[in-house]
């Protein structure tokens, strides 16, 4: 069968037989259980948690499971996570950047990102927040865009994300519109 369904070799067939190969290894797997252990090139075939007399713990279910794997908190949860990353590098290489003085010898350059500020109220709060800060919001006039769009800097998007009704932080899907008016 596998012959004729590659014989013809399109693509759809080719699909198939491998489909086929799958599903028939998969079943031969299934159907043979589980696969013993070899013994001990001592020729021993007791597993040394019984030689010492005790029980195998994996058996009798006394074995504690393993602890479940540690996710990292977002230092900044509003901020979405390829936004975020770009945030704590920029913070990382501030703090590195800084010398015991105090006083940075080649501090990295805080560029200003283009985002989408989420909102689920307090817009007149935050488009003045980012006016004190020297940044023109766009849409911070128009009542029918609950959202706000800002070019901020890294320096400043970790404090933007702690104001009152923001709620996310993220790239717009769309490139950076020409007729914003918003400084690079």
């Amino acid at each position: 069968m596998l012959a004729l369904l590659t014989a013809r070799n399109r693509p759809q067939t080719l699909l198939l037989a491998a489909l086929f190969l799958l599903i028939t290894a998969a079943a031969t797997m299934l159907a043979c259980g589980p696969v013993a252990q070899p013994a001990p090139a001592d020729g021993n075939a007791v597993p040394p948690a019984q030689q010492e007399g005790g029980d195998n713990a994996e058996e009798s279910g006394d074995a504690d499971p393993p602890p479940p794997p540690t996710v990292p908190t977002p230092s900044y949860p509003k901020i979405k996570y390829g936004l975020q990353y770009e945030v704590v590098e920029f913070e990382e290489a501030q703090d590195a950047a800084s010398g015991p003085s105090g006083q940075s010898d080649s501090a990295p350059e805080d560029t200003a990102v283009f985002v989408r500020i989420l909102l689920s109220g307090n817009k007149a709060e935050v488009a003045a927040w980012l006016r004190s800060k020297g940044i023109t919001p766009a849409h911070a006039d128009d009542p029918s865009i609950s959202n706000l769009n800002a070019r901020v800097p890294l320096s400043l998007l970790g404090e933007l994300s702690q104001q009152d009704g923001v709620t996310r932080i993220e790239r717009p899907l769309q490139p950076e519109p020409a007729n914003l008016g918003l400084e690079p």
